[in-house]
């Protein structure tokens, strides 16, 4: 079965709320797919676009190298907010659906029977009270975990606005819980979410932070993990909008450092802003697509390759430069730090040349005693990207090559995407992250 085919079958399992005979997996078509006609109202839309559909299947990266299916549901596209810029807002005219936890459970573990996902992802709008949603994200995470035995990965996000014990609860049974920042302040904000409240968010934040933090210090103090009720120990994520607000990659990247700094949190997500149909926001002009990959090599520098957050450069405007990488516009404004001697380097020093990586750094440390390198080619057998780093090494105090560092001359700003098409979108890209 294609992926379609498996989305519309386990869809199917939702009919079981209809009036009348419950639909059973068997009683869907023989190509897989489930009739709308058996759907409840509330779900009869799932498959029009601009629904954001609530199912779909995507692959998780591991630490380590492997990769999970994970399973990513949208319990709800209705919301009670009207956030200028979301595919969601209250006000916006499109086909509303929901599912039920009970549906949710039932979609799931279906899935994860046939193989087709080993973890569940879940997020949802916010219809009526944030405490009665968390109400729902409880029940979905309890019946997996506490009636069904499922002790697995979920990631679960979290809605402002829930009451401590809420999230507390929600954090226990959780394996990674996150939460939308959207901004780096409470001023900025405004401008896009005017009903929302940035002190909220950051207290939701704390409170299962501190959760987190705890159970991390548990287990480092030799307290097994209860995998039921796992308190967060996968870390937690957070996600800004990028180019929503006239907040530059410094004020994120601040905001992302501080909150680093109190543990707890895994990584940083950023959402490049989309403009979104019938929306206040639609004639925005959208972020670079660029401008969020450069973000996110900048975390990775801060989280893996112990870099300060003052060694970002910026541009005048307090934004990564895009023509290239953050890695390599710090080693280029830092001519006094380079060339070093691959033989003698330490692993801190050869993970600030642009093309070799931590893994790279200690192969090349671990290799230098029982290997004598030659040049180039023995670099690349080792992992060293040599067209990228060559320009920042030497070798026995050889240079291994002649220029630093080569690109060819634009006509114009990598920001302008000069002839990209200006596409309005129906739903966000960053809706599942």
């Amino acid at each position: 079965m294609d992926l379609e085919a498996r989305l519309d079958l386990l869809m199917s399992l939702a009919a079981d709320d209809r009036e009348g005979p419950p639909t059973r997996i068997a009683d869907a078509p023989a190509s897989g797919a489930a009739s709308t006609s058996r759907l409840p109202p509330r779900l009869r839309h799932t498959r029009s676009v601009g629904a954001l559909r609530p199912l779909n299947i995507r692959s998780l990266r591991l630490r380590g190298g492997g990769r999970m299916s994970l399973m990513r549901v949208l319990m709800t596209n209705a919301c009670s907010f009207n956030c200028h810029y979301c595919p969601m807002r209250r006000d916006r005219d499109l086909p509303r659906t929901l599912l039920k936890p009970e549906e949710l459970v039932r979609i799931f573990l279906e899935a994860h029977r046939r193989r087709w996902c080993g973890g569940l992802f879940v997020t949802t709008g916010i219809p009526g009270r944030p405490v009665k949603v968390m109400d729902d994200l409880i029940r979905a995470l309890e019946l997996l975990r506490e009636t069904h035995g499922f002790r697995g990965y979920i990631h679960v996000k979290m809605v402002p606005g829930g009451e401590p014990a809420q999230i507390a609860r929600l954090t226990a049974l959780a394996s990674r819980v996150s939460i939308n920042l959207e901004t780096p302040c409470g001023a900025s904000l405004l401008q896009i979410a005017p009903e929302k409240r940035f002190a909220t968010t950051l207290a939701n934040l704390e409170s299962a932070r501190a959760q987190v933090v705890r159970q991390w210090g548990e287990e480092a103090d030799g307290r097994p993990r209860d995998r039921s009720h796992p308190n967060g120990a996968s870390g937690m994520t957070m996600q800004f909008v990028v180019g929503a607000t006239p907040d530059s990659d410094r004020d994120v990247l601040a905001k992302v450092t501080d909150l680093y700094a109190g543990g707890g949190i895994h990584h940083a997500h950023f959402s490049a802003f989309r403009p979104i149909r019938d929306t206040p926001m639609e004639e925005h002009r959208a972020a670079p697509a660029l401008r969020e990959h450069r973000l996110y090599q900048a975390d990775y520098l801060l989280r893996t390759y112990d870099f300060g957050r003052d060694e970002i450069v910026f541009d005048t405007r307090g934004n990564i430069p895009l023509e290239r990488d953050p890695k390599t516009t710090w080693a280029l404004a830092h001519p006094e730090r380079f060339p070093i001697d691959v033989r003698t380097a330490e692993i801190g020093e050869l993970v600030r040349v642009p093309g070799i990586g931590p893994a790279t750094a200690r192969r090349l440390v671990e290799e230098r005693p029982r290997t004598t390198l030659r040049g180039l080619t023995d670099l690349r057998r080792l992992g060293v990207i040599t067209k990228r780093a060559a320009g920042f090494l030497t070798l026995a105090g050889r240079r291994l090559a002649g220029v630093r560092w080569v690109e060819q001359l634009d006509f114009w700003r990598a920001e302008d995407e000069v002839g990209a098409y200006r596409f309005v979108y129906q739903v966000s890209p960053g809706t599942f992250r």
